[in-house]
């Protein structure tokens, strides 16, 4: 990508198109988003969930966080299921880690259901 910022992570798989569109659009971005509550991880900040916290399952292995939700502990990660990747919310720093919030098996998905946190954090 053209002027890459250099906090863009570096993941070692074939992120959604949609995940890099919003950046070089700046529609949301790292510590301050305009889509608040919602922000990208940069790459000092991105993490394999299962090498924080043990893996819940088969199913939920291999999680990487690339979002994060400013006043919760809710994180958006990656998850490889074959040539697909889901986004998997969770919600960390629990008594067993994290606990499974929603999984979505688009990208947009994901991105649809910020607009009610969006109304959450304005008052609606």
């Amino acid at each position: 990508m053209k002027d890459q910022d250099t906090r863009w992570p570096d993941f070692d798989f074939a992120i959604p198109a949609g995940y890099s569109w919003m950046l070089e659009k700046g529609l949301i971005g790292f510590s301050e988003s305009p889509l608040r509550p919602w922000y990208f991880l940069d790459r000092t900040e991105c993490f394999a969930v299962d090498e924080k916290w043990p893996p819940k399952s088969d199913a939920v292995v291999g999680m990487i966080a690339f979002a994060r939700r400013y006043d919760n502990d809710d994180i958006a990660c990656f998850m490889r299921v074959g040539e697909v990747t889901k986004v998997v919310v969770i919600h960390g720093w629990t008594a067993g880690g994290y606990d499974i919030v929603a999984t979505y098996d688009r990208f947009w998905d994901w991105v649809k259901s910020l607009i009610d946190d969006i109304a959450e954090v304005a008052g609606e």
